[in-house]
């Protein structure tokens, strides 16, 4: 345990004297403390004015050719800002060509008009709101017709329904923003660490610097000491950043819109977090220590990309599996996953905090990451020690685990 303790303080001081390390986790944590100050310069927690649209095209152009319903369409659109009523449908076309408008209207009947828009055009409003107001128009004069008031049906019409929505279980949308958050930290703090302990093995084995530790204290002790240096310089780098978050977030609680304090509320509690803090925990370990063990397997730190390769792409799969999941938090791929410990650190989490999940399920789930992290761990150094016999020499997985089990043949 003393050994434990003297390889992890060096591990994690020569952590410490890396400026960059100690630099960038600063920079991203000032980074995100600014941007919860964002709501409070737009002005996202201010009673605004309530917005209300113009009834208008803005700019546009309507030829009637029926003479008939010249004077009664005229009349519908004579107080709608914006629409002028136009001789020819020529000068419609025209004004279109030169952009003087987006749109413009050749009405043959009542019930039957042209649309002339340019052909660059992608998103266009002014048909609808030629139809609503059409449409309304056409309404009153067919009751009127009919000897009914037109006022009197409208003001039958003009109600509200009052909804109040009751959700048994959770609110998968409320959890969306925070799983992906939650899901591309853990993303990237793997991947940068999990490298930069395969490396730092690596470089170790190719300096022959193994060979003097190992002749000075356990394989186990190396190993332990190095993964959890790394795993809690990572978490540390972690905590403060979302300690940033948290302290912009208190200093400007008031100016955040109310559905992101919602969402924030429904989803943040304390056994959502107990839950997020145990599974990334693990996951991160069992990580570092398969990437140790892929370090330990090169001779030189410039096979170090080539050799986390597969654990790298098995890792992408993980994050993929787990995004794409996230629509589909009850699906057969995310509860397969949930017993899976390569992707269950990211999909256990997510369940959780998106759909109502059974205790023997998570209890499962658990107890196969810390079992996957042992055995992994305990490969993890036997491959570190064998690694000090090989040097110059790289070693391949398989026949590494074919001399372990060889081993745990002979031994019985």
């Amino acid at each position: 345990m003393k050994n434990l303790m003297t390889v992890f303080k060096f591990e994690f001081t020569e952590l410490l004297k890396k400026k960059t390390i100690i630099i960038s986790t600063l920079v991203i944590a000032l980074i995100a403390f600014g941007i919860t100050f964002v709501p409070r310069f737009i002005g996202g927690g201010e009673d605004s004015e309530a917005y209300e649209p113009e009834q208008s095209f803005y700019s546009s152009q309507i030829y009637i050719e029926n003479e008939a319903d010249k004077e009664f369409i005229a009349s519908v659109f004579s107080n709608v800002e914006g629409v002028v009523i136009v001789d020819s449908a020529d000068a419609v076309r025209k004004a279109v060509e030169n952009d003087d408008i987006e749109s413009g209207f050749i009405v043959k009947s009542l019930l039957d008009y042209t649309v002339v828009t340019s052909g660059g055009s992608m998103f266009n409003t002014d048909q609808a709101v030629y139809e609503a107001i059409m449409g309304q128009a056409i309404k009153a004069k067919n009751l009127a017709d009919k000897g009914i008031d037109p006022m009197q049906v409208f003001e039958s019409e003009d109600f509200k329904l009052n909804a109040t929505m009751e959700k048994i279980g959770k609110d998968a949308s409320q959890g969306m923003f925070i799983g992906f958050a939650m899901l591309f930290v853990m993303y990237m703090l793997i991947l940068l660490y999990g490298q930069s302990v395969a490396t730092s093995v690596a470089r170790e084995k190719d300096s022959r610097t193994m060979e003097l530790l190992i002749t000075s204290t356990k394989p186990k002790v190396l190993i332990l000491g190095k993964v959890f240096a790394v795993g809690l310089m990572g978490i540390g780098q972690i905590l403060t950043i979302i300690l940033g978050v948290v302290l912009g977030f208190v200093i400007n609680k008031g100016t955040f819109p109310e559905f992101v304090l919602v969402m924030i509320q429904g989803t943040t509690t304390w056994d959502v977090l107990v839950m997020y803090a145990i599974f990334s925990i693990l996951g991160y370990i069992l990580y570092l220590f398969v990437f140790a063990a892929l370090g330990s397997l090169v001779s030189k730190v410039e096979d170090v990309s080539s050799a986390i390769t597969p654990i790298t792409w098995i890792f992408m799969i993980a994050y993929f599996i787990a995004s794409f999941g996230m629509n589909m938090p009850d699906s057969t791929i995310m509860k397969v996953s949930s017993y899976i410990p390569f992707v269950s650190l990211f999909t256990t989490p997510i369940r959780y905090m998106m759909t109502s999940v059974p205790a023997f399920e998570i209890i499962v789930s658990i107890a196969l990451m810390v079992g996957v992290t042992v055995v992994i761990a305990a490969l993890s150094i036997y491959i570190y020690r064998n690694g000090s016999l090989n040097y110059g020499n790289r070693m391949k997985l398989r026949d590494v685990v074919k001399n372990l089990i060889a081993e745990k043949k002979n031994s019985k």
